[in-house]
């Protein structure tokens, strides 16, 4: 059995690329490892608990990864398979009982607030800015009331939805064509 440790948790973009790559490399047999972040990976794959790392290495639109460039900085590895997936935030609030005029705070990993900055101010200028370390783990902080409700995050639609979130606005990334590349990597 192959295992593949991803940054973000479930419904992250990695998770979705993770599984997209395995089945494009025809493994059969996979266990996915959500370590939320690219330095977890480093320690998994030095410690031989995983087998591959998937990590997202440069968004069109937000340029690299730091999270990346600065966890794997030096270290010798072996790119395995390379993916590119086309990125659409969502913007989720906790309910629909709260009025997106009573939102004071987004929340979400530095890329994606980087990737909707335009349209945010556009439309959602009055939100002030929470970095926070995956998409996903806002959507569940969210939930669970690890965000207060005055609190809106930037994730995929699969995480807001499989939290129960309400939906703001799909598609608020400011590039059409937005598209993050990730990468399988083993270490040499």
């Amino acid at each position: 059995m192959e295992k593949i440790g991803y940054m973000g948790i479930a419904g992250s973009f990695s998770e979705i690329a993770a599984i997209d790559m395995a089945g494009q490399m025809d493994m059969k047999e996979v266990e996915y490892e959500p370590l939320v972040c690219a330095m977890n990976i480093l320690k998994a794959l030095e410690e031989g608990k995983i087998s591959y790392g998937v990590l997202a290495v440069k968004n069109s639109t937000a340029g690299p990864v730091s999270e990346f460039v600065k966890a794997f900085e030096g270290v010798p590895y072996e790119v395995v398979k390379e993916y590119v997936l086309p990125i659409h935030h969502c913007l989720f609030k906790k309910s629909g009982d709260v009025r997106i005029e009573d939102l004071k705070i987004v929340a979400s990993h530095p890329q994606a607030l980087k990737q909707t900055e335009g349209n945010r101010k556009a439309f959602f200028s009055h939100m002030k800015e929470q970095a926070i370390e995956d998409t996903a783990i806002g959507a569940e902080w969210l939930a669970v009331g690890k965000l207060d409700e005055d609190t809106a995050v930037i994730c995929s639609k699969k995480a807001g939805e499989s939290w129960g979130l309400d939906l703001i606005r799909e598609n608020i990334e400011d590039s059409a064509d937005n598209k993050t590349t990730f990468w399988m990597l083993r270490l040499k």
